[in-house]
């Protein structure tokens, strides 16, 4: 896998891109849970876990319209929304917007510009501000209660607390 080059968006255009591919793709399940399955499937994807213990978490994208997200087999609901919903970051971000062609391999793990734009499409797609806004004020900013809502962990509710201004 080579080095992926950054999307020249702003971290703002990369949230309002995430919340423009829900709304014309997504479908809402409970609440405010992306039905995150159905939109992979809709954009022509699939997910595949693996059945070797110390596989990575990646993204193989075949052609437009044809990929694969790559789950390792011993982690949670919760983290697997999330690796989906960033290597969806990744498919729209550094595959479909600058037009590659052909076949191309994303891989998790190293922290760059890249990885970062990937977790705020995901964290943007999973958890839309305005609907987060109201479940932490609702839940009174606990985490774990804003996260069931969203099918992500507290950790990640936190960080996209943070990222909105929240705490």
């Amino acid at each position: 896998m080579s080095t992926i080059a950054p999307s020249p968006l702003s971290n703002s255009a990369i949230a309002e891109y995430a919340r423009r591919v829900a709304a014309a793709h997504g479908e809402y399940e409970q609440g405010s849970r992306l039905d995150l399955m159905r939109l992979v499937g809709v954009l022509g994807g699939r997910v595949e876990t693996s059945m070797d213990i110390v596989a990575p978490e990646a993204l193989t994208v075949h052609e437009p319209g044809n990929f694969t997200v790559h789950l390792p087999p011993l982690t949670s609901d919760r983290r697997d929304r999330f690796t989906i919903a960033h290597e969806l970051g990744h498919y729209f971000l550094h595959y479909l917007h600058p037009q590659q062609q052909g076949r191309m391999a994303f891989g998790r793990g190293s922290r760059n510009r890249a990885e970062t734009q990937a977790n705020i499409f995901a964290s943007s797609l999973l958890m839309p501000a305005d609907a987060f806004v109201a479940a932490a004020e609702r839940y009174g900013h606990d985490w774990w209660r804003v996260g069931d809502e969203f099918g992500v962990s507290p950790s990640a509710a936190s960080v996209r607390a943070q990222v909105l201004g929240l705490i």
